[in-house]
């Protein structure tokens, strides 16, 4: 890449985060059905249009928002997977137990989870229900760093195939759900992966 292909590359960079920013802000402070493309566009002082070039339509804004948080919070997490090298169960416990806490003071993740509660935001589907900007994204990254941090671990599922993944999917997927629906404190959900992962390492084959 030439020195010009890179200011340019960067400038671009800067520009996505700075809408992605603006629209995040408006979300937390007036909800996502308040988010409009020229709003986005005023905050930031470029074009409307720029908007558009740059991030597509709503739908593409909201989940390029979800993914950034995501990357965010898989940032936490993975460190603290590398934190419990040799004990897969406490890594995982520490991991539920940043996502949970960091999300609980999160502007943007409050903003989500409102609408769990009644609040109307068109948001929530992209981390409860459509599997790739959340679940697919989440289950890909963690996997990888059980992997490499555990790299003799070995768990063999029923149909006698690999379940690493199977078991970060269940992680991940309990973890959403406590974030979205949080029916018991925090320490909970942290001893009921505790015990799932115990449970699946004990039974283990292979």
């Amino acid at each position: 890449m030439s020195a010009r292909q890179g200011f340019h590359a960067r400038v671009r960079s800067l520009l996505r985060d700075q809408l992605l920013d603006a629209a995040t802000e408006i979300t937390c402070d007036r909800g996502w059905d308040a988010v409009t493309m020229s709003r986005v566009a005023a905050r930031v002082g470029v074009s409307r249009q720029s908007v558009y070039n740059e991030v597509g339509s709503k739908d593409a804004l909201a989940e390029a928002m979800v993914t950034r948080e995501t990357d965010r919070f898989l940032a936490g997490v993975t460190e603290r997977l590398a934190l419990h090298s040799g004990d897969l169960p406490a890594g995982l416990s520490a991991a539920v137990e940043y996502t949970l806490r960091e999300a609980a003071d999160n502007p943007l993740i409050k903003a989500i989870v409102s609408a769990a509660h009644g609040a109307a935001d068109d948001l929530l589907p992209l981390v409860a229900v459509r599997p790739e900007p959340v679940l697919e994204r989440a289950v890909a990254a963690i996997a990888a760093q059980v992997r490499a941090v555990h790299p003799d671990l070995s768990i063999t599922g029923p149909d006698g195939a690999d379940a690493i993944e199977s078991l970060v999917e269940v992680f991940v997927r309990l973890t959403l759900s406590h974030l979205v629906q949080p029916s018991a404190p925090i320490e909970y959900a942290v001893e009921q992966v505790r015990w799932i992962v115990n449970a699946v390492l004990a039974g283990r084959r292979g």
